[in-house]
């Protein structure tokens, strides 16, 4: 299974010390350069800049298709052009993307999209965390703004 993720749902999962999941979840996941850059270069002095370089399940990839890149960036972040063009040259089962205009995008090409929300849901249903609404609070609690009706949605379905 390829996965390939921006920045938000690494990030958002570090805060929460959930980043394993994706391990567990996906065993590989694959970030584009400029993904990497806004975490490790961009972050530095910040909580979680370091995370990349010390887990070997992420692996980092130089994007190809630079022109893609650049038609993408007018609407666009580098992270989230980059994650969009990668997945799509490496075929990826699912992009992980929180970023709703991104993820328009990336559907409407065609491409699988899973959020950090989505990364808990499945984690939930494999038995690997065993409560939904603690990770949404912890993330709201961390700075993650969550819409209040998809927080209420998520609760309800989840009992």
């Amino acid at each position: 299974m390829i996965i390939v993720s921006n920045t938000t749902p690494i990030l958002s999962l570090y805060k929460i010390g959930q980043l394993e999941l994706l391990e567990s979840l996906f065993s590989q996941v694959t970030v584009p350069k400029a993904v990497y850059n806004e975490i490790a270069i961009l972050g530095k002095g910040k909580d979680g800049y370091d995370v990349l370089d010390s887990i070997s399940y992420i692996q980092v990839v130089e994007v190809k298709n630079k022109i893609a890149i650049s038609m993408l960036r007018s609407q666009l972040d580098y992270g989230e052009a980059e994650s969009i063009v990668l997945a799509a040259e490496l075929g990826a089962d699912v992009l992980l993307l929180d970023e709703k205009k991104a993820r328009k995008i990336a559907q409407a090409n065609s491409q699988k999209v899973m959020g950090t929300i989505g990364v808990l849901q499945a984690a939930k249903r494999k038995g690997l965390i065993s409560d939904i609404k603690d990770q949404l609070d912890a993330l709201i609690t961390s700075g993650i703004w969550i819409d209040r009706n998809l927080y209420q949605t998520i609760i309800q379905n989840d009992n």
